[in-house]
């Protein structure tokens, strides 16, 4: 249950015995936008590196390590239009401690130093510890252009995408991120801890009434949040959009992107997933079997779905000069799909595959948090294994020929080698 702490925050306990530890994560919420992406990203870095209390990562360290190897994450990420910042522990559960430790109340004290009381001098974020976590994600960003993989996904983002907060990736954008000063990200910062939705989701063997006086350590002040819908919906090209760019590579990329109006737990996501699953998104797959392994065209193949943007993508790593040879077998495995060209066994071992993976997650207590939160914006969201496993068995092979016929071809970028000439 859902319940208010004050005006825009809110507590979420999921109550179980089903670990071994306790689960703590807040998370701010507001609408996504290009800007904010970029400054977020970097705001995990810098309030993770130091605060008031620890100056810096080695007194953090020491920190975990005294609440018995406590886990730590700080990080910023998108879900269609929300921008999310979220910082989580992973604690021992009170009844394994040999001792009287209240674990709980040090481990929200420690994100409530690390959170409300930053490292700061003369309103501005310690220029040392900001100017390190620019440059190194300054770095992370070049990075992914070196990954040639990684750049095409971005590169067919920022082709599919008609929405610039959409284009860009969670890590944010170097040009952006070049403009940004210690106190400029001070400023956001206080924006918005003053002003973004918080939602605190604990997971674990949890004494409620104790949570609630802790949380005495988190004064968040009331605020008035209006957030959007949390599926990014965007009309369709008239023609499908492309871009193709050259260099030095071995193994060219060429990616895809398809509108596919099927949306976390609405109506006909969970035929797209099995359609998705059975089109490149498992092993078993089409694109796998076809594309990679029997064609020889590829060094990987898959796809994967953006439940929360209506979108499903491909990636290829080929020769480039095969690429209309790829681009002709990808569309004949949807083909293939649309017309129930495919065996009853892989069918069903498809949709095991699916129910098994879903149970495994359930093992998780990040997972059943993140499902918890999705639940606030989604409340069909499954967590109940038989339900899903139902719902996954119900799937038709109809339902899923229905799916693959809903795809809409809306972008292919491909990254080409100088070195090879495409067929």
């Amino acid at each position: 249950m859902n319940q208010k702490i004050t005006d825009g925050v809110y507590l979420n306990i999921l109550q179980t015995n089903q670990f071994k530890t306790i689960r703590l994560t807040v998370q701010l919420i507001t609408p996504v936008t290009a800007d904010g992406m970029t400054r977020r990203s970097l705001l995990a870095s810098v309030l993770g590196a130091s605060s008031q209390a620890y100056r810096d990562q080695v007194a953090i360290a020491n920190e975990l390590q005294a609440m018995y190897g406590a886990g730590f994450n700080m990080n910023a990420y998108r879900q269609g239009n929300l921008a999310i910042f979220s910082i989580s522990m992973r604690i021992v559960s009170p009844q394994y401690l040999r001792d009287t430790i209240d674990l709980q109340e040090q481990a929200i004290a420690f994100i409530g130093q690390l959170l409300l009381h930053p490292d700061v001098v003369e309103d501005q974020f310690n220029p040392v510890i900001f100017n390190r976590e620019k440059e190194n994600l300054v770095r992370y960003i070049e990075s992914v252009a070196d990954d040639k993989q990684s750049y095409a996904a971005v590169e067919l983002r920022k082709l599919y995408f008609k929405d610039a907060t959409q284009q860009i990736p969670n890590y944010g954008d170097a040009a952006d991120l070049a403009t940004i000063t210690p106190d400029e990200l001070y400023a956001y910062y206080q924006s918005m801890i003053a002003n973004d939705r918080v939602q605190m989701t604990f997971v674990g063997n949890i004494d409620e009434a104790k949570t609630v006086a802790d949380l005495a350590q988190l004064p968040f002040a009331p605020r008035n949040v209006e957030l959007p819908t949390i599926f990014y919906q965007q009309s369709l090209y008239p023609q499908v959009q492309t871009k193709t760019e050259v260099q030095t590579v071995q193994q060219g990329k060429l990616n895809m992107a398809y509108q596919m109006p099927a949306y976390f737990y609405q109506a006909d996501y969970y035929a797209t997933m099995v359609m998705n699953a059975l089109f490149g998104g498992t092993p078993l797959s089409l694109l796998f079997t076809n594309v990679r392994e029997k064609a020889s065209l590829a060094y990987y193949a898959s796809s994967a779905i953006d439940a929360f943007r209506g979108v499903i993508t491909v990636q290829t790593g080929i020769e480039s000069r095969q690429k209309d040879r790829v681009l002709e077998i990808i569309e004949a495995q949807r083909q293939r799909i649309i017309a129930g060209d495919f065996e009853q066994a892989v069918f069903e071992q498809t949709k095991l595959a699916l129910i098994n993976q879903f149970k495994s997650s359930l093992d998780s207590a990040a997972y059943l948090g993140q499902q918890q939160f999705n639940r606030l914006f989604v409340p069909e969201t499954e967590i109940d294994a038989e339900r899903f496993t139902q719902a996954i068995l119900a799937v038709s092979k109809q339902a899923v020929q229905e799916q693959a016929a809903k795809m809409q071809l809306q972008a292919i970028y491909f990254l080409k080698g100088v070195d090879t000439d495409e067929a």
